[in-house]
């Protein structure tokens, strides 16, 4: 209940003060469940995604963040888990026909580029079998930067990409060769649609 609520929320502050545009909501499957990866430039990030995708996601959210009281409360009303424990979670999850997302560059891009992706999103596809939904959040990073307390109005888009599917692996341990060409897979998915001018994020 609690999650909906939310979600409810941050769409109309999302696009009241935000101008929130959403593209590509089409790509999203409807016929499963699936894995959300998307960059990571702004604490706002999860709540565009809570605000636009209209399936509930279970979010993998650093362990750290728990600490912070109000924080560690908004995350269980939401039904986040902790990135220590996210793989088993993940899965079983997964196998529940529920959905899961992630940013895989492992924490918030300081410097609003996009960083190396860890292996996570990909292993998860290898071991699940369920799709890869890419998206790209442009103009957080411009709202509320790293460091920064309070947001900017400035116009946020999400841009929701082609899923991307991994042949599903039953060997316990993935090959290297397989995680990298998955990672890569994924990571050029979403910079290709990072390239968009912040002017034309209104339109």
């Amino acid at each position: 209940m609690w999650y909906w609520i939310f979600s409810i929320l941050f769409s109309v502050i999302g696009k009241t003060f935000f101008q929130l545009k959403v593209e590509g909501l089409k790509n999203i499957p409807s016929r499963t469940n699936f894995i959300i990866v998307a960059n990571h430039f702004s604490f706002l990030d999860p709540l565009v995604i809570m605000a636009a995708v209209r399936k509930k996601i279970y979010c993998i959210a650093l362990r750290d963040i728990y600490k912070i009281k109000w924080m560690g409360w908004f995350l269980k009303m939401v039904e986040t888990f902790p990135c220590g424990t996210a793989s088993s979670i993940a899965v079983k999850l997964l196998s529940e026909n529920k959905n899961v997302g992630l940013f895989p560059e492992g924490g918030v891009s300081r410097d609003g580029k996009l960083k190396e992706f860890r292996r996570g999103a990909a292993l998860l596809a290898y071991k699940t079998g369920r799709p890869i939904v890419p998206c790209a959040i442009l103009g957080a990073f411009e709202s509320l930067p790293f460091g920064n307390s309070f947001p900017k109005m400035r116009p946020i888009k999400l841009k929701i990409g082609r899923p991307i599917y991994l042949t599903k692996e039953f060997d316990e341990r993935i090959d290297e060769l397989y995680l990298q060409d998955g990672i890569f897979r994924i990571r050029n998915s979403i910079k290709e649609m990072l390239k968009c001018p912040i002017t034309n994020l209104s339109k």
